[in-house]
Formats: structure tokens, C-alpha cells, sequence
């Protein structure tokens, strides 16, 4: 049977029907798995945890979990261990930022120029950053042993030390042992970015500032600076994000002592949700840190969008 004019009609009028709609709704079928996966992993846990935390759970009676508001939050916010280990939270995430930062661009610097074995020495770069974070505590944790650590050892041999020190047991030290093991982990990765944004920057530029007669210390702070800002800002954004809700290295190698030394906000939330059974307190630490985490993330795009709008100026 010969298909008529308005069957021909009808069947093309169809065709184009499921065209256009296959074209309009197939991002979004294929974003649905996605989708899908956020809400399952991401959103319904926190809102789950945003929940949790709005009652008096309990641990051992989680059955019989009863709302109480906010306040679980008030009790916290008036509590002094929460201010102190705001303090420590800070401190270590000042510490590593700056120790990350300043290392990272020191070795990206060198690297930037060439000389034997350059990529050998980059690859053996990425080891520290590869290594998984418990066999990094692990290793520091040899490190700063007081008997057979290789760091007293070395002390010890230049002079500096008579005995053996305990460097993770002692308040003075603790902190600052904490902050050297996260940023060995952490400075291949500012290395790496930052070397990007160096040979990114025109060679015309150093050679013409050259012939100008400027110095080393002037050709860094006039192009090699600026040159790198905004890889810096992402850089700096990133190691504060990480290293301010970071719990394996400070449970790991202290446990957050000696005393309260070493008692982060990651800490002092699990301290809170697992050590004394608290899960409604512990999850209104972990909302407090969430919100922390997204004011960072907002201070650093209205630095970024600042810093794209000079550019364009």
C-alpha cells in the first residue's frame, strides 16, 4: 500500500515532534544520574546532619531523639573548649597556608629554570602529594619519635639538641609539628599550579626588564607577582579550605592534645558526635564548619571577580 500525502505529512509532522523534544530534554535526562548521585551523597546527608543537629541525640539513645531547636548551637557558641579550638582551627590553618605557600612557590621558582634532571625532580615531587594522609601521619610519626626519629637525630648531630625531644607530646611544639607534616602533603600541589602560572608569563617580559637593568628582586616583584595572582588567590583558597576542616592529621598524630593543644574544629567534632556520644552537638560542629567553609569559598570569589574586574580596567 502506496503511504498518502497526509500519511507523509503526519509521519514527518512526528519526526520533528520527537526531535525537537529528544533536543530539549536530553541534557537534562543525562544529568539525571548526576543529579541523582549529589542528592544521595551530598544534599540528603547534610540535610540529615542539619536535622540531627537540631535535636538531643544521643549516641546510645539515638531512638529516642527528641527536637530542641538551636540549641545545641547556643550551648556550643557559649562554651569556652568550642572558642578554643576555633583558636586552634586557626592557627593551623594560618600556619599551614603560609608554610604550603611559601615552600610551594620557593621549589616552583627553581623549577621554573632548567638544569639536569628537571623533570625527573618534578616527578619525585608528586610523591608527597600522592601519598595517602594516614601513611603521611605514619611516616611523621617516625619522624618526630624521640628515640629513633630522624629529626632529633639530625639536631643532635649539628648541636641544636642534647636529648631527644618529644615533639608531638609537648604544648609548645605539638601545633607546630601538625602544621609541618600537613604542609609537606600539601606544598606539591601549590608547586605544581604555581609553575603553570609561571610559564604562563612571556619570557619577552623578564629579558626586556633585564635589559632595563632590573634587579632579581625587582623582575619577581613586578612580573613574576602579578603574573601569578590569581593562581595564587585559588591557591591560597584552596589550602585554607583543606587544611581548615582536616581531622587525620591532628587525630592521628595527637589526638588533638597535649591538653587541648592541638584541638582543631574536625577534632572537637568528633570528640563531641563519637568520643562522648553527643551526635547533636557533633553535628552542629559540623554545620558550623560547613558555613565556615562557604564564606571562605565566598570571600574567594568576590576576590577572584575583584581581581578579573582590575584585569579588564
Amino acid at each position: 500500500m502506496i503511504p498518502t500525502h497526509s500519511t507523509q505529512q503526519t509521519q514527518v509532522s512526528r519526526g520533528s515532534v520527537f526531535s525537537l523534544l529528544s533536543k530539549h530534554t536530553l541534557p537534562y535526562l543525562m544529568l539525571v544520574p548526576a543529579t541523582f548521585l549529589l542528592v544521595a551523597i551530598i544534599v540528603y546527608p547534610l540535610l540529615y546532619s542539619a536535622y540531627i543537629s537540631l535535636t538531643d541525640a544521643n549516641l546510645l539513645r539515638f531512638a529516642q531523639a527528641e527536637f530542641i531547636g538551636f540549641e545545641n548551637y547556643e550551648r556550643l557558641l557559649t562554651r569556652e573548649r568550642f572558642w578554643v579550638s576555633i583558636q586552634r582551627t586557626l592557627s593551623y590553618t594560618v600556619g599551614t597556608v603560609i608554610v604550603s605557600y611559601s615552600v610551594g612557590l620557593f621549589v616552583a621558582l627553581i623549577l621554573n629554570r632548567q638544569f639536569r634532571f628537571r623533570g625527573l625532580v618534578r616527578t619525585l615531587l608528586i610523591i608527597p602529594w600522592a601519598t595517602p594522609w594516614l601513611v603521611v601521619t605514619l611516616i611523621w610519626f617516625v619522624m618526630y619519635n624521640p628515640q629513633i626519629g630522624p629529626i632529633n637525630e639530625i639536631l643532635k648531630l649539628v648541636g641544636l639538641l642534647d636529648v631527644g625531644r618529644s615533639w608531638l607530646y609537648s604544648s609548645d611544639t605539638a601545633m607546630i609539628s601538625i602544621v609541618m607534616t600537613t604542609s609537606w602533603r600539601l606544598f606539591p600541589a601549590v608547586t605544581l599550579i604555581i609553575l603553570a602560572g609561571l610559564q604562563s608569563i612571556p619570557t619577552e617580559q623578564y629579558e626586556a626588564a633585564e635589559v632595563d637593568g632590573a634587579s632579581m628582586w625587582q623582575r619577581f616583584r613586578y612580573i613574576t607577582l602579578p603574573g601569578i595572582r590569581t593562581v595564587s588567590l585559588t591557591m591560597i583558597t584552596l589550602l585554607t579550605i583543606w587544611s581548615s576542616k582536616l581531622f587525620t592529621i591532628a587525630w592521628t598524630l595527637t589526638q588533638g592534645g597535649p591538653g587541648d593543644a592541638t584541638q582543631v574544629l574536625s577534632v572537637f567534632t568528633y570528640q563531641e558526635a563519637f568520643s562522648s556520644n553527643r551526635l547533636g552537638r557533633g553535628s552542629a560542629l559540623a554545620m558550623m564548619s560547613f558555613v565556615l567553609s562557604l564564606l571562605l569559598v565566598a570571600i574567594y570569589f568576590m576576590i577572584l571577580r575583584r581581581d578579573e574586574e582590575r584585569n579588564r580596567k
